[in-house]
Formats: C-alpha cells, structure tokens, sequence
C-alpha cells in the first residue's frame, strides 16, 4: 500500500525530480536499516553473520509477491555460474558490512561506503579495459582524498571496521563489473532475482557455525532489517530508471544525514567535522565520475546502483 503510494506520487513528477527524491527516500531506509543492524548485533548479542542470513531470508519474503505476479521465468539464464559468483560475492561484503556496523557508528561507515564508485570505475579500468581521461581522474583522485580525510592515516588509530568497510567496498564493486557484463544478454529482473534468492543458501552457511536461536523480540527487528533492505533496494532501481545516475548522485550524501540522525538519537554517536568533510568531497568526486560517464554515454546498471552491503 505505501508502496503504491509513492508509485502515485512519483508519477506526477517530473523524473529527475523523482528520481532524486526516491535516492532520498532509500537512503532513509538504508540508514535505519543499518542502525537497526548495530542495535541487534551490539546491543541484542545476536551475531552479523546470523543477520545477514535474517536479512536476505525476509528480503526473499518481501521479493514473493513479484514471484507470484512475474512466475519463475525471471531465473532463466545461460550465466547461472556468474550468477552464482555474484552472490557469492555480494554475500562475503554483506557479512564485512555487518561485521563493521557492529564495530563503529553508522554514519562513520556510511561516509567510507560512499567510495564504492570509485572502486568500481578503478576496477573498471584494469578488467574491462575502460579509458579513462583527465578529467574521471580528477573525479577519482577527489574521491579518494575524501576517503583518506574521512580516515585521516597517521592522525588516528585504523580500527578493524575501517578495513572492513574498505574490503566491503572493493568487494562488492567486482560483482557490479559481473552486474555490467550481465546486462548485456540479461535483464534486471533476471539479475536482481537470482542475486536476491542465490544469496540466501551462501549466507546461511557461515550463519550456521555461530547460530544462536533469536528471540521473538530480536527476530522482529531482524525481519524489519530485511524489509527496510529491500524496499531501499527497490526505490534505488527505480530512481535510475527515472533520472541519470550523474543528476541523482548527489542524493547519495543524505545517506550520511539520515545515518547520523538515526544514529545519534539512537545511540548518542555522531561523526566528527572531519568525516563531514570527507564524505561530503567523495560525493563530489564520485558525482563528477558519473557526470564523466553521462557525457561517454556509458551504460546504466541499475541492479548495481544499491549502496555496499545491502
């Protein structure tokens, strides 16, 4: 129902507009999502790994109703083996992100994660053999300045969910590079399908050496983690398909605001002017590479638009 809602709305919109307004939306979503991912990791006990498989369970659950209506010809494929390394991948950085939420703020770990366009341009360049001008250069190396502000090496301690976060991103920037081949002979719904229900059976693997039986209280909020990831999933998809990723991009940054909020009404923490800063020059970096990539006419990857760890 809010769902359709919102379609409604978005609908009398011009798209750039909806599309930018749907970034800010999601990032809502992502950023209670992941401060609800702290509280049950470092306040209820219940182990990242178990999270993780939680979260990609109620995901599936809340992907059943597009089952139903769009059948199983959505999982036919001539890739299922690069599928299933997608997974596999998406799955090692969901397990890192979680780890790392439940080691540092949120808004911390968000800023950081904001980098991972600029590993998926760098990666780009060595695998696909993607040009690169002067001008996406300056567009990375802004971005990467911003991450070393938002770390500040030399200055402060690099705590374990610093790395961890970094891994995260690098890590799930290779399975996009997989998402953009994909896309190629696929369609999004045969990516974003085999992805969303690949990812449950890996998940429950490594969940399964540190199980612990949740409680009913700690099962609800692990199955809001799961809704909350979804929906935020889908309004990305959707705000690309409305607009340019180069007119949305600057949206990202409010997954910063959102996470501090959240964050500090939750928990009492939020970031230092320093990781302002940071993350506010990462967003402007990797803004003027997807501005870079309009201008080339780069394709558009929806299924690779949602943020790392999600």
């Amino acid at each position: 129902m809010m769902l359709q809602s919102v379609r409604v709305r978005v609908a009398a919109m011009p798209p750039p507009l909806a599309g930018f307004l749907l970034i800010v939306l999601a990032s809502a979503f992502f950023a209670t999502m992941h401060n609800t991912i702290r509280f049950v990791t470092a306040g209820e006990g219940v182990h990242p790994f178990e999270a993780a498989f939680f979260r990609n369970l109620f995901g599936v659950i809340v992907f059943i109703p597009w089952l139903l209506k769009n059948g199983f010809s959505g999982f036919r494929t001539k890739h299922f083996g690069m599928h299933l390394g997608r997974a596999g991948l998406n799955s090692v950085s969901m397990l890192s992100w979680f780890t790392a939420l439940s080691l540092m703020p949120v808004a911390d770990a968000t800023a950081l994660s904001l980098m991972g366009p600029v590993f998926v341009a760098l990666l780009a360049i060595v695998f696909l053999g993607e040009r690169v001008g002067p001008r996406r250069w300056l567009g990375i190396s802004l971005a990467i300045a911003g991450g070393l502000i938002i770390i500040q090496p030399g200055f402060s301690a690099v705590g374990t969910g610093t790395w961890l976060i970094l891994f995260s991103a690098i890590v799930v920037s290779c399975s996009k590079l997989m998402a953009k081949v994909l896309s190629d002979t696929e369609s999004a719904a045969t990516i974003v399908a085999n992805l969303t229900f690949l990812m449950v059976p890996i998940s429950l693997v490594p969940a399964l050496f540190v199980w612990q039986t949740p409680t009913l209280e700690q099962l609800a909020f692990l199955a809001l983690i799961g809704v909350f990831g979804t929906i935020g999933h889908l309004l990305f998809v959707q705000a690309y398909k409305l607009a340019d990723i180069s007119l949305v991009e600057p949206a990202i940054f409010t997954r910063m605001i959102w996470a501090a909020l959240i964050g500090f009404l939750l928990f009492s923490e939020f970031p230092d002017l320093w990781t302002w800063i940071g993350g506010a020059v990462v967003v402007v970096g990797t803004t003027y590479i997807a501005r870079r990539e309009a201008v080339r006419g780069v394709k558009k990857v929806p299924v690779a638009a949602a943020p790392v760890g999600d």
